[in-house]
């Protein structure tokens, strides 16, 4: 177990706080544990493709999202809040 509770929650689907993370660090090329939880990441480089892409990946692991849903709150906390917090 990690030292935060919050990275190991997850959904049925198998989506973890760290799969998230992961993903959005790797769709923004950036190093691991490199972006803050409240870091708006329009600024860090999302742009519509690469939230697609997540989108996809996401719902492909049977979790329900859409890009407009994302894009209202474009941040690693609120991501993590709104997918994995059921």
């Amino acid at each position: 177990m990690s030292e935060n509770p919050a990275a190991d929650a997850s959904t049925d689907t198998g989506l973890t706080a760290r799969r998230l993370r992961a993903d959005v660090e790797q769709v923004l090329g950036e190093p691991a544990d490199t972006l803050g939880e409240h870091d708006n990441l329009l600024d860090r480089g999302m742009d519509s493709i690469r939230l697609m892409s997540l989108v996809e990946s996401w719902r492909s692991a049977g979790v329900e999202t859409d890009f407009i849903t994302l894009a209202e709150e474009p941040t690693v906390a609120a991501w993590t809040r709104m997918l994995l917090d059921t």
